[in-house]
């Protein structure tokens, strides 16, 4: 993932340096109305003091930013805080592992997203490896109405107590996400296509989506996959080893 200054955090840094720079801006247009060098505008002073000053401006933009992200991460963990239960125990989400595990793992993802794809493999293979884990799925369809067939099909295959089954398919599908697709590649691994197609219409499975979705807004999951290890959230795709490490680590914290 790319690091981008949103714009508010530009607005927010231009609001504090020119706050920061009045009274030495002051100063110079002083000076310069003294040397009959007087800007015509008020536009035309700050263009000026910023062609001049390049390297304040970069500081106070970094200054905004570093503010921004320490103020998201705060809300991220008061939302976490919260939240526990919405997060880590909400009965109608998918859960892999051991239900009684000591570590919690929760993934935000999209069917289509080929970094959760990458990624897919390497957390069954965690499961096998620890059998202390809780994995916690939150379906989190942000590309698009195919990734939103695709959660629906998903979650339906869940009443039907064949979640990994399907979840599994479909992380592994790299053909079309059309609805019919998905409720074939289902019935392929066991589930009631007749069924699915009914259940994934129940509101609750919408009301559900809805509700990741919230949650991810409120601990400022933007993109896929988005993981919590224990209390650690960390965005993007983890190879193994890192999950391992990170698992560790929430480990000895709740110890």
């Amino acid at each position: 993932m790319k690091d981008v200054i949103p714009m508010r955090a530009i607005l927010i840094a231009l609001a504090l340096f020119l706050a920061a720079i009045g009274g030495y801006a002051f100063k110079e247009f002083a000076v310069a109305r003294n040397a009959a060098e007087v800007p015509t505008s008020i536009d035309q002073q700050i263009s000026q003091y910023l062609k001049n000053h390049p390297e304040e401006v970069m500081t106070a933009l970094r200054l905004a930013q570093a503010k921004e992200e320490r103020r998201k991460k705060d809300e991220a963990q008061q939302a976490l805080d919260v939240q526990q239960d919405q997060i880590f125990n909400n009965p109608a989400d998918p859960v892999l592992g051991n239900l009684q595990g000591d570590v919690t793992v929760v993934e935000f993802f999209d069917y289509r997203c080929p970094y959760c794809k990458r990624v897919a493999d390497s957390l069954m293979q965690l499961l096998k490896d620890d059998p202390n884990i809780k994995l916690v799925f939150k379906e989190f369809p942000i590309l698009g109405p195919e990734s939103v067939v695709a959660a629906k099909v998903a979650l339906a295959a869940h009443r039907q107590g064949k979640y990994e089954q399907v979840h599994t398919a479909f992380m592994s599908h790299k053909g079309s996400f059309d609805q019919a697709t998905l409720l074939d590649l289902a019935a392929s691994v066991g589930a009631d296509r007749a069924r699915l197609a009914t259940d994934m219409q129940d509101p609750a499975i919408l009301g559900l989506l809805q509700a990741n979705e919230s949650l991810a807004a409120a601990l400022d999951i933007t993109g896929t996959p988005g993981f919590l290890f224990g209390k650690q959230l960390v965005p993007g795709a983890v190879s193994l080893d890192d999950m391992k490490e990170l698992v560790s680590a929430a480990r000895a914290q709740a110890g």
